[in-house]
């Protein structure tokens, strides 16, 4: 009903409507990046993309007149250390949808981050980046963990109130089969003033194994107290995975904070409890402090350090939790320790 009553509103718009706009936009991030931790030995490397992953990308709107417009958007991953393309080498492999906007919310169709991933870069101290990022241990909740997914028809809706939804969807594309590897994502918000908060859900079927679905629930929560920022997040996990990990049955919890540090610096703390619930009892827990700068509106100095606790051994498949970063998932070489120092420019 949503996309007839969306066309039905810009059909009643004035014809031809011409005001539109794209814009250029991208990051590039580079930084030094040491492993330890690992069993072939420590490794150290130039990194794209710690703090953020390095990209460029092309968004744009035209006006469709009564407050109606269409929109899209093109974004694709650099490794700026070779200057190959991320995700795989694909072009755009960040985001790659288009849609319409207007008071009824916003419609968007293509290869989009997962509601649940759009949930916790908000209500991540580190917004999933540097080596202090969640996703070392909470999943995104896509297949294979991913915080993205292809083929997906995503409505989000806002309000003046406060109050926010998320419903999205994607087919597997299966023949004979409507559920094979498809995807669903739902959350529902609130922000006002200082406060926010929102729950998410994610089912991705067919995600470990035929017949074998990955389900989990994200809640999460901040507050700024000007002092400083306040973060917790609460995750069932049913079979969710973080790379390489699955995690058939556990729960995590989140503290940190975004500490303002002088007129430029903030300081960020997190800690992750990662509470294995089969009889396995693979626990973990993550400890991340960092620092960024801000050189000017558009440029960043960082660093951080993050080391993971795994209570089994580090030679377990199930239980060798790894610290990534914004950009670097599933690298081999990762340990159990990190540390990061860098530059981030947006443009």
């Amino acid at each position: 009903r949503l996309l007839p009553a969306l066309l039905a509103t810009c059909a009643s718009a004035p014809l031809f409507a011409q005001t539109s706009s794209v814009t250029l936009f991208g990051i590039v991030d580079m930084g030094f990046l040491h492993d330890s931790g690992n069993a072939a030995g420590t490794n150290n490397k130039l990194n794209s993309g710690i703090m953020s992953g390095s990209r460029f990308g092309l968004m744009g709107s035209e006006d469709l007149g009564g407050g109606n417009k269409a929109i899209f958007m093109l974004e694709g991953g650099v490794n700026v250390d070779n200057g190959s393309s991320a995700q795989g080498g694909t072009l755009f492999g960040r985001q790659a949808w288009g849609g319409l906007e207007g008071s009824l919310g916003r419609l968007t169709l293509g290869r989009q981050y997962t509601t649940v991933a759009m949930a916790q870069v908000e209500f991540d101290p580190f917004s999933t980046g540097m080596t202090g990022t969640s996703a070392s241990l909470i999943s995104a909740g896509g297949q294979g963990g991913s915080n993205r997914a292809n083929n997906v028809a995503k409505y989000y809706l806002g309000h003046a109130s406060g109050f926010n939804g998320e419903l999205s969807y994607a087919p597997g594309e299966v023949a004979g089969s409507s559920s094979t590897n498809s995807q669903l994502g739902a959350s529902v918000g609130y922000t006002r003033g200082p406060f926010g908060m929102k729950i998410a859900y994610a089912k991705a079927n067919d995600a470990v194994a035929p017949g074998k679905d990955a389900k989990m629930t994200f809640i999460g929560a901040k507050y700024d107290f000007g002092v400083a920022t306040a973060f917790v997040n609460y995750v069932i996990n049913r079979g969710s995975i973080v790379p390489g990990t699955v995690n058939d049955k556990s729960e995590d919890l989140l503290l940190g904070a975004r500490i303002p540090a002088g007129a430029r610096g903030r300081v960020i703390v997190s800690f992750i409890n990662k509470n294995d619930r089969t009889a396995d009892n693979h626990d973990a827990r993550l400890y991340a402090i960092g620092y960024v700068y801000d050189l000017s509106k558009r440029t960043s100095l960082y660093t951080s350090y993050t080391y993971i606790d795994n209570k089994a051994s580090n030679t377990s498949p199930t239980g060798f939790y790894k610290v990534w970063n914004a950009n670097d998932v599933g690298n081999a070489l990762a340990g159990n320790q990190a540390f990061a120092i860098g530059i981030n420019h947006r443009f």
